[in-house]
């Protein structure tokens, strides 16, 4: 599963595939990390390094206290990062509107037709990923011109799924 964690403004990229395994932007690490006290107190060997952390969830970050000291850190799983940025779109785009597949998936329904008017944040097509169903909205007024896929068919990371004019 692939991580990005902020603190103080600096993003770590974090890549967690196997046990025992971290990799920290591009840099494998042995990890082995243990609760003390079934709480928030932990353990943490890192390459043979060991450290004692304090760590307390608030609202949307984790607090950390280690004996370098105390740091806010806010996690966000790839997957949610990628998809908060398509909502986080200010202008809506003029011309021909490609709608691309942030991810592999399966289409599981397309609520318009093709010829269709459709207003800005109407529902366009649903993609399954990961067990989670995803919709794609149509980021302005218009027709939606094409639809390249089918309800059940599997789609590849940034295959275009539909254009709207």
């Amino acid at each position: 599963m692939k991580y990005i964690a902020s603190v103080d403004g600096q993003e770590f990229r974090i890549d967690i595939n196997r046990e025992g395994e971290v990799v920290v932007n591009g840099v494998l690490h042995t990890v082995d990390m243990r609760t003390i006290d079934h709480g928030k107190l932990y353990s943490l060997l890192i390459d043979g390094k060991s450290y004692d952390i304090f760590i307390d969830e608030q609202d949307e970050k984790y607090v950390l206290v280690m004996s370098d000291g105390l740091f806010e850190v806010t996690v966000e799983d790839e997957r949610t990062r990628r998809l908060a940025g398509l909502r986080r779109k200010p202008v809506a785009p003029s011309g021909e509107v490609l709608i691309k597949a942030p991810m592999p998936g399966i289409v599981v329904a397309i609520p318009v037709a093709k010829g269709q008017a459709v207003e800005a944040d109407d529902v366009v097509l649903v993609l399954e990923s990961m067990k989670m169903q995803n919709e794609f909205r149509s980021p302005r007024a218009g027709v939606l011109r094409s639809v390249r896929v089918k309800v059940g068919q599997r789609v590849e990371q940034n295959q275009i799924m539909a254009t709207i004019v």
